[in-house]
């Protein structure tokens, strides 16, 4: 089964969220051969644009607060307290870097083991396809192209799509996917229980 992923499966695993122990049985399942996992490549760049915006939003915060901080400090009864703050400001700093490590060793991993979509010509043309077709984001529609693009080649066997970014969630780009014989799912725990099911089923008689 060709099983297709996107930027925030690689976020899951790095920020160990709620529906990374699904994602890494689907790395599992990849490593094992028993399904064939699809990234397009801009997805191995873009978390890093969604750090770095969560990286400015967290140190303009750290800034602010750290002067509302050092207000409160001048203050004899408050100063106490405020020093024990500090912590938040050096909770804001440490995440972004912890983040940007476990992304590096997320692609790390991955790439031992995934199949990456190329990002070329014929995907970037797609991809204003998908702008206007479904009204996506520029680089959700690269993602969607890259995808669409794998699944005109091969729609042979069942495929499906899973991601968390409710744009995908389209009733027109679920019924394209559905005309390739890929299912969407929204949910990583979800889609491993219809995949697993799927791959321990015998094959239909002929």
């Amino acid at each position: 089964m060709n099983v297709f992923v996107e930027t925030n499966f690689v976020l899951e695993l790095a920020r160990e969220q709620r529906e990374a122990p699904p994602c890494r049985k689907l790395v599992s399942l990849a490593r094992a051969k028993s399904i064939r996992l699809f990234i397009p490549a801009y997805s191995f760049v873009e978390p890093h644009e969604t750090l770095t915006r969560r990286k400015l939003a967290r140190e303009t915060l750290r800034s602010e607060l750290s002067k509302e901080l050092t207000q409160l400090a001048r203050s004899k009864r408050l100063a106490e307290r405020a020093s024990a703050s500090q912590e938040v400001v050096k909770l804001l700093i440490e995440s972004s870097e912890y983040e940007a490590i476990q992304i590096e060793k997320v692609k790390q991993r991955l790439w031992s083991v995934v199949e990456v979509l190329p990002l070329d010509l014929d995907v970037l043309r797609r991809a204003a396809e998908c702008q206007a077709d479904f009204g996506l984001s520029p680089q959700d529609a690269v993602v969607y192209a890259s995808i669409r693009t794998r699944l005109h080649i091969d729609h042979g066997s069942g495929s499906c799509f899973i991601s968390r970014d409710r744009h995908f969630d389209d009733p027109d780009l679920v019924r394209e996917l559905v005309s390739l014989n890929c299912k969407y799912f929204s949910s990583f725990a979800t889609a491993l229980q219809y995949i697993e099911h799927a791959i321990a089923a015998p094959p239909s008689a002929s």
